[in-house]
């Protein structure tokens, strides 16, 4: 065993789209990185093949190239809904207030791909046939054994190391973290891409979802033709990959479809289903991500889409922290923001899955609440209302008063007030060479912008850079203040930010004037009145810890 040439700031474990999500996030922070998978080659398949609206901004924000991974994809248009006893109902999979209305289909292997590109061009491969095994951790670091198939290997010194592995994590094994799995028994998913014909109800270009007696049966076109099929039924005791016969079969007995057959099938597989949450997310220097922390069951496509907002929520506090931009207390809320979150989504679907065993759940009941659904399965609505860094002028930290009730609840995206702290930050066209909201936010840092009372009056937008400039200068956080005019600064050297027809005003809820501070990852961090820059101060303090000190 040899002793590594390198020593990275972060060490990423596994090169799936949450590891490589978390590698870009840091290098483009100007992270060293290193990013090993224990695979040879990367995996196969379409797996994880609906990425959500949130996800699509969240790439944005990362400065992915989105245009051209649209264009490799088919479009999520509608959703038929065929239940036992009921007509067709038909929901529009489009959401209203996001640049990505609709959400994308496209396989796995794809979105690895692309990631991996960008990951390269960024100057950083990833190194496989390297299975990682830490082997110890102190104030300073993590000792990695990077182990290759022919018996080699070396020695790793990382600042931090990330396990981003799926469900077979040797990260979180070293953490020791509690790993209690929920099975959902006597039940299995049966899953093939294949093409088909036969006289199966509703368009060919829509998302279907089938509830009869006998289970359930999703299907979802795919680039190449394919359609992915996914079917819950009870348990037959089988194991291993199932032959496309059986998946046929239960195809057509879910479904009631004599005449369906499958063609130029693949990747057909069988799914035990289970929820797993890890116990921790975070030991020290060793931290978790993605399958890793915590493993969903495939009925509701939130896996890999919850594990990139685990990259992205991770990827800007751990660059904080490694360059010495905050403290690593910082590194607290990716735990106390992103279990809840993985809490949640295994609980729903415990509750709500039906696979064909068990009673059978009231579909009258099922089909009348179809009218009734939020959009919290597209990860707008999501919000950090209760997270530490989730400030109110009362408090400088930890609360939020005054919070708008559709927002984390998966109600409207189109709520009109305004987002208050923990809430997704809107994006919103700007007359700058940015063009847009997000492209500013993805720059990568804090922001400040403060709306003044009068956006036309130049006293007014002065009295609202005096109230942040402060705070702007001791934290080297940009501060803008948005008004009418184009470009030049104001007091305190603050810089100005156009909005002459009101836009950013309207979309931020802020026509009698607000401050807020905007996250890295596109979330409000305080809101407050223009003059509630005593209190964004304390906040700030509070959300970067010893970095303000240094700074003062």
């Amino acid at each position: 065993m040899t002793a590594g040439t390198t020593s990275p700031d972060v060490l990423v474990v596994g090169a799936g789209p949450v590891g490589l999500c978390t590698a870009i996030e840091l290098v483009r922070r100007g992270v060293r990185v290193r990013i090993v998978d224990r695979r040879a080659e990367p995996r196969t398949g379409t797996r994880a093949c609906t990425v959500w609206q949130r996800s699509l901004e969240v790439f944005d924000l990362m400065g992915l190239p989105v245009g051209e991974y649209l264009a490799s994809g088919v479009p999520y248009t509608f959703r038929t809904h065929h239940f036992a006893g009921h007509p067709p109902h038909v929901r529009d999979a489009a959401q209203p207030g996001t640049p990505y209305p609709r959400p994308l289909l496209i396989g796995q292997q794809d979105t690895v791909a692309m990631l991996t590109r960008h990951l390269s061009a960024l100057g950083v491969e990833v190194e496989r046939d390297r299975t990682a095994v830490p082997v110890a951790q102190d104030a300073d670091g993590v000792t990695v054994r990077l182990e290759t198939a022919d018996g080699g290997g070396e020695l790793v010194r990382a600042g931090w190391v990330v396990g981003a592995q799926g469900p077979h994590s040797s990260v979180r094994d070293a953490m020791d973290s509690a790993w209690e799995k929920k099975h959902y028994g006597g039940t299995q998913l049966l899953q093939v891409d294949a093409r088909w014909t036969g006289s199966l109800p509703g368009d060919p270009s829509h998302c279907h979802l089938f509830l009869t007696r006998e289970g359930s049966l999703g299907s979802a076109p795919l680039p190449d033709g394919r359609h992915r099929f996914y079917i819950g039924v009870a348990d037959t005791g089988r194991t291993g990959d199932p032959e496309v016969e059986e998946v046929l079969e239960a195809a057509r007995r879910v479904t009631g479809v004599g005449d369906l057959e499958f063609h130029d099938a693949r990747f057909n597989w069988r799914v035990r289903l289970y929820n797993a949450v890890a116990g921790s997310y975070r030991d020290g220097r060793l931290l978790l991500a993605g399958d890793s922390a915590h493993t969903l069951m495939p009925v509701t496509a939130q896996g890999m889409n919850t594990g990139i907002q685990d990259a992205f929520n991770l990827g800007w506090k751990l660059a904080a922290v490694a360059r010495g931009e905050a403290g690593d207390t910082l590194l607290d809320s990716y735990e106390a923001e992103r279990r809840p979150v993985a809490l949640g989504l295994a609980d729903r679907n415990h509750r709500t899955y039906w696979g064909g065993t068990g009673p059978v759940p009231p579909f009258d009941r099922l089909y009348e609440a179809l009218d009734h659904m939020g959009a919290g399965h597209t990860g707008l609505p999501l919000a950090y209302p209760d997270s530490p860094l989730s400030g109110r002028p009362e408090e400088g930290a930890g609360g939020n008063a005054g919070r708008i009730a559709a927002g984390a609840a998966g109600g409207n995206v189109g709520v009109t007030a305004g987002p208050v702290a923990g809430d997704r930050v809107p994006d919103a066209v700007l007359h700058a060479p940015e063009g847009r909201l997000f492209r500013l936010i993805g720059r990568g840092s804090w922001n400040l912008l403060a709306f003044p009372a009068d956006p036309g009056d130049a006293e007014s937008a002065g009295l609202a850079a005096k109230e942040i400039s402060a705070a702007a200068r001791r934290t080297g956080v940009t501060a803008r203040v948005v008004g009418n005019a184009f470009g030049g600064v104001v007091g305190g050297g603050t810089q100005t930010l156009a909005d002459p027809d009101g836009a950013l005003r309207a979309a931020f809820g802020a026509q009698r004037g607000a401050v807020f501070l905007l996250r890295p990852d596109g979330y409000v961090a305080f809101r407050g009145a223009a003059h509630h820059g005593a209190a964004l101060d304390r906040h700030l303090e509070t959300v970067l810890g010893r970095a303000v000190a240094a700074a003062r």
